[in-house]
């Protein structure tokens, strides 16, 4: 991991999940995200300490465990620490196991719960304006990827995106990222290029984009969109169940699964079928016990 400077007092420290820090005059600081394992958020903090920046701040995009789950080591060993996340992601917060509920549609096989008893957070954000250690923060509700998600933009003019927009790296990896609403997300990627900051940062692999780079990458992103459309309109046109339509989508685009990602693919695909039936692209009937999606 690496200490990458951005502007002024922002920086990211880059990691499987690139972590924001904005550092205060008197050294405190801001850390935006906290990665998953106990290991990564060691690092972080090793990071933190060789540069003397004080952990003041955390503030979690979202509630997905590898952006959140890190908070616990920093909480143990920097208890004055407060915590902020989006008050539309307090249930997830406060009870993890809905990560993965979601997931199963019940209470979720063991390797699908790896969450805490729940997260202790400090305050819950709402859009608009805050101030931390004097300085304003602003806050920008980005639904999709998750119903709360969040983004944030600091003095410096640098907005922390979370996971409303992906990396061409990311798509070309993992064909079909999670997505939980899909029309959040098409509205969510089409309002980003009018967020008033000039340098966004990325979740994942490409790190930082300024905001002449950013339109091109959102258009990169609804393309990827409207391509699972188009293939999924295009097998409905015999019925399907979702189960046969994560089978169809997941070999012909050369996706390797294993339980989780099976999950995240057949909720991300559970995503565009309540689009495509809100759109009135498709319809469902159900036969013989299964379920069936199909064009009209």
């Amino acid at each position: 991991m690496d200490l990458v400077k951005i502007n002024g007092n922002t920086y990211y420290i880059k990691a499987p999940t690139n972590a924001g820090v904005y550092l205060f005059d008197n050294r405190d600081c801001l850390l935006i995200d906290t990665c998953f394992t106990d290991k990564q958020a060691q690092e972080i903090d090793k990071i933190l300490k060789e540069n003397s920046f004080n952990l003041r701040y955390i503030i979690n995009t979202h509630t997905h465990l590898d952006h959140c789950r890190g908070n616990l080591y920093f909480q143990e060993r920097y208890p004055e620490c407060k915590v902020f996340a989006s008050e539309q992601e307090r249930p997830f917060m406060e009870h993890p196991y809905l990560l993965g509920a979601i997931f199963f549609s019940a209470s979720p096989l063991k390797h699908l719960d790896p969450a805490p008893p729940s997260f202790s957070v400090d305050h819950y954000l709402k859009p608009g304006t805050h101030d931390l250690g004097g300085k304003l923060f602003r806050v920008i509700p980005l639904p999709g990827h998750t119903r709360g998600q969040i983004g944030i933009v600091n003095p410096d003019r640098v907005c922390f995106l979370g996971d409303s927009i992906f990396s061409r790296q990311v798509i070309i990896k993992y064909s079909l990222p999670y997505l939980f609403d899909l029309e959040g997300s098409i509205k969510t990627l089409r309002f980003l290029p009018e967020i008033d900051a000039d340098c966004f940062l990325l979740s994942h692999d490409e790190g930082v984009i300024t905001s002449k780079d950013l339109p091109e990458l959102v258009n990169y992103n609804l393309a990827n969109i409207e391509k699972f459309q188009l293939q999924i309109l295009d097998l409905l046109k015999q019925p399907l169940t979702r189960e046969q339509l994560v089978k169809e989508i997941t070999l012909s685009n050369n996706i390797v699964l294993n339980l989780l990602e099976y999950h995240v693919i057949q909720t991300t695909i559970s995503a565009f079928l309540t689009y495509l039936n809100q759109e009135g692209l498709i319809t469902y009937t159900i036969d013989h016990g299964r379920l069936y999606f199909h064009q009209p």
